[in-house]
């Protein structure tokens, strides 16, 4: 089968912006729950910007799939190069982000850090739900869920290849009736939190593999048109909910519009024909940059507060702008010096 690069491209470039989008709306919302800024009538929706991780995690297995429509993962070569080059992009960040959080920031004694250590290394600290609290966990537990998809990444994609058309949707639905249920049980007996169970936010990857797997070829979604519709649909709904005070805070709960509405927006964005997001640097360089990003949140708060406090930094508009510059600069540094070098050195030493 010939594979249209060009095609491929299109769809990545749409991809990356829905990327960018995730990571900085995750930012928005710790600017709001951290430092209380403000966001006009926008506020509602920013308040809970954490459901864009949900968005995070259908991408991830949507451009995952994509990634290895075309390649078979059940040769012992090709598996030990699949979860490599996941390992190599990866850990070497998110070690230094949690060796550099338990240096400067942790409040666990020594014997504490060497009880979680192997725990930590493996990336198994989602499992544990009471870690959320402890340590640099409230901001690398998605690292954790995402080792986890990615653990069983070649058995969803055998999956996905060889299952039906009907039965893919049949299975999509069952995942996401999961997803909506799941919540309600968390609610109604006050149980832990599934916020950062791996296994709910494996049902969203797999959703996301589901979704790719399907080649939805409705090509009137995959229009400018249709995003922007999208989009506000889900501002609507959220802020709705919000100034209602409907489950504020239970960000699970509100998968029952978020992955139905990030489902439409990845098909979308997945076929949207535009060469100025295909040829924007800008764009793929921040979505290259976006992990970082993502990661540096886990102690850019600390610092940002002692920045507004030495300043005396009030104005709401500038605390957000500094907030976005100073993440901006923290992910650009560790992507360039940290990210890509032991990227590049470890595939050519480990990978064929």
């Amino acid at each position: 089968m010939i594979i249209d690069k060009n095609k491929m491209s299109q769809r990545a470039a749409g991809l990356d912006l829905f990327r960018v989008v995730a990571a900085l709306m995750v930012l928005l919302f710790h600017c709001h729950i951290h430092h209380e800024c403000n966001f006009g009538p926008l506020t509602g929706f920013v308040s809970m910007g954490a459901v864009f991780m949900t968005a995070f995690f259908m991408l991830s297995g949507y451009v995952l799939y994509m990634t290895y429509r075309e390649k078979s993962l059940v040769q012992i070569l090709p598996l030990k190069n699949f979860y490599l080059k996941r390992l190599i992009g990866i850990l070497p960040l998110y070690y230094l982000v949690s060796v550099i959080y338990v240096v400067s920031l942790g409040t666990e004694s020594l014997l504490q850090n060497i009880v979680l250590l192997p725990i930590e290394l493996l990336g198994l600290q989602s499992v544990f739900s009471s870690l959320f609290d402890i340590s640099h966990n409230s901001g690398t537990w998605f690292i954790s869920c995402l080792l986890i998809a990615y653990l069983f990444f070649p058995l969803m994609q055998e999956v996905a290849k060889q299952l039906a058309t009907r039965a893919k949707i049949l299975l999509l639905v069952a995942c996401a009736l999961v997803l909506f249920w799941s919540p309600l049980v968390v609610h109604s007996f006050a149980t832990d939190s599934i916020y950062a169970n791996p296994f709910f936010r494996g049902l969203e990857f797999f959703i996301g593999v589901l979704l790719c797997s399907l080649s939805v070829r409705l090509e009137f979604l995959k229009t400018w048109k249709f995003f922007v519709i999208e989009v506000l649909v889900l501002v609507a709904v959220i802020s709705a909910a919000a100034r209602l005070n409907l489950f504020v805070g239970n960000y699970m709960l509100y998968d029952v519009v978020a992955v139905p509405l990030f489902a439409c927006m990845i098909i979308t964005l997945s076929g949207l024909k535009s060469p100025r997001l295909q040829n924007s640097k800008v764009l793929r360089y921040a979505s290259a940059v976006s992990y970082a990003f993502f990661l540096v949140q886990t102690f850019n708060t600390e610092i940002e507060n002692f920045l507004f406090a030495t300043l005396d930094v009030q104005n709401n508009s500038l605390k957000i702008a500094l907030s976005i510059a100073l993440c901006c600069l923290m992910a650009v540094l560790l992507h360039e010096c940290v990210e890509k070098p032991c990227a590049k050195a470890l595939k050519s030493r480990f990978c064929r």
